[in-house]
């Protein structure tokens, strides 16, 4: 009896462990996936991608589920290389989209940055000939293309529906994350409490941003042969790797077709990897 009662007891006793283990930590786990989805949110606002993170987050799953499948199909990989795919690809996909995201903030973040010289001389030219800063601020909308227009719009939008325009530009700053941004918001808060003349003062803002956006240019120009040699130290292996597949049949087949080949180049996209980022990190000059 105790001999047939022992599996069951076993079995109740570790179900039951498993059930207060995920109750007792389901509360870290959802705190830590909503401010994941969040973060998410505000990234893709800040792209201005306008899908829902739960649709993306849904499409990027079948994606990395259909590479998986067509992988398992073509390649024929043991069935432990297989399981160990599963995450590598599912991550592998979520890098590669939050790479995108990145670079479209960057490039929308550049692209607001240009337009900002300009964006705060027609704001002091309107205030010098008696506009409100509301209206200097729709000036800007209505002179300026997206990013720019879609932002300020953005901030007159806040204004009227009764959020301080000083509250506004700091939303403005939080929203597009630079130095430029953040000092105009400064700028205005500053002045509000101190006074001055906010037409010369954005005047001279906008010099100091120009100037600013002259010393990013240079620094891309000295640091574009470091990118480049980078760039060609990550396609040497990628280009070997297909030479020897389509040259040399027998170490193709290897590579493609098993276990230890497949090991190979997972290290080899893994070491690509970190190479990327190290290289980007090297490069990188904060100003």
């Amino acid at each position: 009896m105790v001999t047939t009662l022992a599996p069951l007891a076993i079995f109740v006793g570790v179900s039951a462990t498993i059930i207060v283990a995920f109750f007792s930590l389901w509360n870290g786990v959802n705190e830590r996936a909503t401010s994941k989805v969040r973060g998410l949110s505000v990234q893709l606002d800040r792209a201005d991608i306008r899908t829902k993170p739960q649709d993306i987050v849904l499409t990027i799953a079948s994606i990395g589920a259909l590479i998986w499948i067509l992988i398992v199909l073509s390649l024929h990989p043991a069935p432990l290389l297989a399981i160990l795919l599963i995450p590598a690809i599912f991550g592998m996909a979520f890098l590669g989209f939050t790479f995108y995201v990145r670079l479209k903030v960057r490039r929308r973040l550049d692209a607001f940055i240009s337009q900002l010289e300009v964006a705060l001389h027609l704001m002091a030219g309107g205030l010098r000939v008696g506009l409100s800063m509301r209206q200097a601020l729709a000036a800007v909308v209505d002179e300026l293309p997206n990013p720019a227009s879609y932002e300020f719009r953005r901030v007159i939008g806040q204004a009227t529906i009764g959020v301080s325009l000083l509250d506004a530009m700091d939303d403005l700053a939080r929203r597009m994350p630079n130095n430029e941004t953040l000092m105009v918001a400064r700028v205005f808060r500053v002045q509000s409490q101190t006074g001055g003349d906010l037409a010369k003062i954005l005047d001279q803002l906008a010099d100091t941003i120009k100037a600013r956006r002259q010393v990013h240019r240079k620094i891309g120009t000295l640091t574009a042969e470091g990118r480049m040699s980078s760039w060609v130290l990550m396609a040497i292996p990628v280009a070997l790797g297909l030479f020897i597949v389509s040259t040399q049949e027998n170490m193709g087949h290897a590579l493609l077709y098993t276990p230890i080949g497949h090991v190979v180049m997972l290290i080899v996209a893994g070491l690509e990897t970190g190479a990327y980022f190290s290289l980007a990190s090297l490069l990188r000059i904060k100003v």
